[in-house]
């Protein structure tokens, strides 16, 4: 399925689709930090609201953008870049919030057209991220996009009443892989 994926800047129509991922536990449950209470609309609508100003911002630190998939209306997750613009590299964010596209390649391609972003775009040298050592789906896709692990942080988040091993993962504009074939 890694074909017809592709990112957009967000739309002020997209908060429903916000609201839906970052409430399916599908979606959420191997996410580095996890929210005490629902994610309301009205908190989906700021998220939105924030990555349209970011988009619009040269300057701004961090970008959003919807990933979207031939053959479905709604976006089905996002990705982002946080910390762009610094001495140190930008770290990637991703959610594949549609249930309909886990587990078929859309995360690790719409993870490698953003980590080329960062590098043709923003000229970053590299791009990391930080992934619960339990999320096998994330390491997958980082592997796919030529990045190697880095480091463990032990016991680094609380997940409920367990602390969780977070693995630091990295790569560089060498190391990403070719699009796919079409």
């Amino acid at each position: 399925m890694a074909r017809g994926i592709s990112l957009r800047d967000f739309r002020p129509d997209d908060a429903e689709a916000v609201h839906r991922w970052f409430n399916s536990p599908g979606a959420t449950a191997n996410l580095l930090e996890h929210r005490e209470s629902e994610f309301t609309e009205d908190d989906a609508r700021r998220w939105v609201d924030r990555a349209i100003e970011q988009t619009r911002d040269p300057d701004s630190e961090d970008r959003k953008w919807a990933v979207e998939v031939d053959g479905i209306d709604d976006p089905v997750g996002f990705t982002a870049l946080y910390g762009l613009h610094r001495q140190t590299a930008p770290e990637l964010g991703a959610i594949m919030g549609d249930e309909r596209v886990r587990g078929r390649g859309v995360g690790r391609e719409a993870e490698r057209l953003t980590n080329r972003k960062a590098y043709e775009e923003f000229g970053a040298h590299k791009v990391y991220g930080r992934i619960p050592a339990g999320n096998e789906a994330a390491k997958k896709a980082v592997i796919y996009n030529g990045w190697r692990q880095e480091g463990v942080l032990r016991r680094h988040v609380r997940h409920g009443d367990e602390l969780v091993d977070v693995e630091v993962w990295g790569g560089f504009p060498e190391d990403q892989p070719e699009p796919p074939d079409e």
